[in-house]
């Protein structure tokens, strides 16, 4: 499982929408199939990592 960051790169709410934006761009030219693709965007435009989420309840 993967979490967001709590702290981000991002100074202000554009440039999150924006990361969102190219995030997608990127998805969008990776094969269908290729996770190693979606990944490489998840973590460069979204700035995730790979640590498990201790925090969250599941109900």
């Amino acid at each position: 499982m993967h979490s967001i960051k709590g702290g981000h790169s991002h100074g202000s709410i554009i440039e999150r929408w924006q990361a969102i934006d190219e995030y997608f761009v990127c998805i969008s030219e990776c094969d269908l199939y290729d996770q190693v693709c979606t990944t490489r965007c998840v973590l460069t435009h979204l700035k995730v990592d790979d640590e498990p989420m201790t925090d969250v309840t599941i109900a």
